[in-house]
């Protein structure tokens, strides 16, 4: 995997084209057990994290560093705690324009 590019932001619809290589995914997260977390990504969608720091979150919304394993799973490498109150709005909105009209720009 190449780790030289920055990882690109996505979204629960846009997270299976990046099958394999590292992404960055907000959302609401909710623990599930030590290993695993399940976030609710900015469109709505539900995806399966597996956990490199144990399963305690200090805040309602993460970013997520990770490498995406499936349509809707993906493998922590790291995280930042965004608090409690995110505007996932505004966020989600960005993230489409990133993966849609404005992809040549990013990609």
């Amino acid at each position: 995997m190449d780790d030289s590019a920055p990882a690109p932001r996505v979204n629960g619809e846009s997270l299976e084209r990046f099958q394999g290589k590292k992404v960055l995914v907000v959302g609401e997260v909710a623990p599930v057990d030590a290993q695993r977390a399940t976030l609710k990504t900015t469109d709505d969608k539900t995806i399966t994290v597996t956990l490199a720091e144990g399963g305690e979150f200090k805040s309602k919304y993460i970013e997520f560093e990770a490498t995406v394993d499936g349509p809707m799973s993906v493998t922590e490498c790291s995280r930042v705690e965004f608090g409690d109150d995110f505007d996932t709005f505004s966020y989600g909105e960005l993230v489409k324009l990133i993966n849609t009209k404005s992809r040549d720009l990013f990609y």
